[in-house]
């Protein structure tokens, strides 16, 4: 209930504030069961409005210092937000996030773990490529591109459900991990040709 009322009030200000382009949304709306929206990230804003402009729910993870404000504590957590310790690997975060998708709910993960102004392979991180395999979920690449001022355009391309683990046969390596983490982001970049 919570997330669909903060969910309709951000939509109407983000059209106000923002001239809101919206491509492919199609790629995510029509999936059903488990998936793991990926995206790059430049602001604080970008998963308040990716989750806007979907009809699906998304899960997203947040940083743990986020938790530490009572009242926004309470607000992340009715609308799904959990914590990740972003300095070392985050055990209960990965868990959390596998059993959201054994439910075949949404997770949403932004693979760099911070903002950061543009694309560069030594950010990727390999947990989401673990999270993908133990869960057996989908991933979709999502980029968003803005300077996010007053009246700026806000544009988010939604790629193809991509299964990044169909060609690796056996077991699958911290180093296929760590490959399967940089294609992920590559794929997330390489949307912005898309957009005109």
């Amino acid at each position: 209930m919570l997330y669909t009322v903060l969910r309709g009030i951000c939509k109407v200000i983000a059209l106000l504030i923002f001239r809101i382009r919206i491509t492919n949304a199609g790629n995510f709306n029509k999936t059903n069961g488990r998936c793991i929206i990926c995206c790059n990230h430049i602001s604080m804003i970008d998963p308040v409005l990716i989750a806007c402009f979907v009809k699906r729910k998304i899960n997203f993870m947040g940083k743990k210092e986020l938790f530490d404000v009572p009242v926004l504590k309470n607000i992340l957590k009715g609308v799904g937000v959990f914590p990740v310790d972003r300095t070392g690997v985050s055990l209960s975060a990965i868990k959390y996030a596998i059993s959201l998708l054994k439910e075949d709910k949404v997770l949403g993960i932004f693979p760099e773990g911070t903002r950061v102004k543009g694309y560069d392979e030594n950010n990727a991180k390999s947990g989401i490529s673990m999270i993908a395999n133990m869960s057996n979920s989908m991933i979709i690449p999502v980029f968003i591109r803005s300077k996010f001022k007053l009246f700026s355009k806000v544009e988010i391309i939604f790629g193809e459900p991509t299964d990044y683990f169909k060609e690796i046969e056996g077991r699958i390596s911290p180093e296929d991990h760590a490959q399967i983490g940089k294609q992920i982001l590559k794929d997330i970049y390489s949307l912005e040709s898309k957009l005109n």
